[in-house]
């Protein structure tokens, strides 16, 4: 069963996401991905924060678990904060997501961006109980302990 670790990364009232084109289709995901066998969760999500937008995260909070479709069936979401930057992002070049960009034809991009949080709710997210518990989050406060979706 794969795992993938995923971020909620909040800064200046805007929310880091991944927008992604797949076959004709544009959705939103939280950065991150798949965590490799022979790594813990939270040595996953560094991995993956770091190849997709190029920023290290200082601390990671478990607040959300998800079951997912395959290959991603269980999904773990940290709040997180990142270390002093500038104000790119970027795709790293030996990223996977990178690879995808480069071979996909443009039939499968993706790009990191930050989104104000005033519009997040009218972003087409992947998974909209994610999205709804991100928004209730951001009015009443991130759950202490970790929270099944």
């Amino acid at each position: 069963m794969g795992k993938a670790a995923r971020a909620i990364i909040i800064e200046n009232n805007r929310m880091l996401v991944m927008r992604r084109f797949k076959q004709g289709v544009t959705y939103y995901t939280l950065v991150g991905g798949l965590v490799h066998a022979d790594e813990s969760i939270e040595q996953g999500l560094i991995r993956e924060i770091k190849e997709e937008t190029n920023l290290d995260i200082t601390t990671a909070e478990l607040v959300y678990t998800e079951m997912h479709p395959k290959p991603y069936n269980e999904q773990y979401i940290y709040l997180c904060t990142i270390a002093p930057h500038d104000s790119s992002i970027a795709l790293q070049e030996s990223s996977e997501e990178n690879k995808l960009n480069s071979y996909s034809m443009q039939s499968n991009v993706h790009t990191p961006l930050w989104v104000d949080l005033s519009g997040l709710k009218a972003l087409p997210f992947r998974t909209p109980q994610l999205q709804e518990a991100i928004l209730r989050a951001l009015k009443k406060g991130f759950p202490k302990e970790p929270i099944t979706l």
